[in-house]
């Protein structure tokens, strides 16, 4: 006869997979309308800045239609697909070889620090409205989480939606992404906020609370001139 501890360790297992994922530390605050901003960001795409291929070979166009609509901070926004970066210190990606030990601006761990990359040339390009590790607010998903601009892409050709595996995976818990697997589709909304950088932002490591208090500050900012 088989008793009830035979099926402790299946219940156990059933029961962790049924649990929901835990909302990331660094996600928006819970009164902020997402879907509301990635819809408002779809009316406003008529000052293309610069345009350059995603990951998967589509063009992405990046917009500076808000570059002066809230206060002295420039925003820039696109949406394209989600690529994984496994660049930084002590970590490796699978399916991911050629990581590099450094990103941009130091050497951030890319399981740790939920970052965004751009192409190397657009920063270089507009260093008077984007400063390093300055923040980000990325929709993806149905949600909004935050980041930093931690790392710059110089390949040829430079793609652009590309972010750390600890922002992909949160982005998309489900989806077993990893070094050599990333979001195909480009329906994920960016917005760098050009000269906001978050308190706490070390070498490798970055402070999470800070990264969300201020991202929630500037994005309610962006909500109130939107009037959305």
């Amino acid at each position: 006869m088989l008793t009830f501890t035979f099926f402790l360790p299946f219940l156990f297992a059933v029961l962790v997979f049924a649990l929901p994922a835990q909302k990331a530390s660094f996600a928006a605050d819970s009164s902020i309308n997402a879907t509301e901003i990635y819809d408002a960001a779809k009316c406003f795409e008529g000052d293309v800045m610069a345009t350059f291929p995603s990951g998967q070979g589509k063009k992405v166009e990046v917009f500076g239609d808000w570059l002066d609509l809230v206060d002295d901070t420039p925003l820039i926004h696109f949406t394209a697909d989600m690529d994984v970066d496994c660049d930084g210190v002590g970590f490796r990606c699978a399916h991911n070889p050629d990581g590099q030990p450094q990103t941009s601006f130091g050497q951030l761990d890319a399981s740790k620090v939920p970052f965004i990359v751009i192409p190397e040339s657009f920063y270089n390009s507009h260093k008077s409205v984007i400063k390093p590790n300055s923040l980000g607010a990325i929709i993806c998903n149905g949600k909004m989480v935050y980041g930093i601009f931690g790392d710059t892409n110089g390949d040829s050709p430079e793609v652009i939606g590309e972010a750390s595996i600890l922002m992909a995976q949160t982005c998309f818990p489900n989806d077993r992404l990893d070094g050599g697997t990333g979001h195909t589709r480009a329906d994920v909304l960016y917005i760098l906020f050009g000269n906001q950088v978050p308190a706490g932002v070390g070498k490798q490591t970055i402070d999470l609370q800070a990264l969300k208090t201020l991202g929630d500050k500037q994005v309610k900012k962006l909500v109130k001139a939107l009037q959305v």
